[in-house]
């Protein structure tokens, strides 16, 4: 019986690539824009940089500081605080349209 890999079981292939990015969380009713960087990307997600309190489930909308105009709409899939401070890490899930 062989051993499983957790980046075995990704749906896509992520590339480690940190881009600048602004985000809005939908606990704070999308009104305050965030700054950070990705830590790897894929077609189906990003990980994230954070030292904001993001739930798991949470909506979250992902911008370019690029000045691009689009918006993408993202799902907190997990979050990683070590030692329970919010530096961290977050993994957003792409949705392919806001959540009702």
């Amino acid at each position: 019986m062989g051993t499983t890999h957790f980046a075995d079981q990704r749906r896509s292939p992520r590339v480690h690539e940190a881009i600048p990015i602004h985000y809005a969380i939908a606990s704070e009713d999308y009104r305050v824009e965030h700054e950070t960087t990705t830590l790897d990307r894929s077609s189906t997600g990003l990980k994230i940089r954070t030292a904001d309190p993001l739930s798991r489930g949470e909506t979250v909308i992902v911008m370019s500081q690029s000045g691009s105009p689009s918006a993408i709409p993202t799902r907190v899939a997990w979050v990683h605080n070590p030692e329970l401070s919010f530096a961290g890490a977050a993994g957003l899930e792409i949705l392919s349209s806001l959540p009702k």
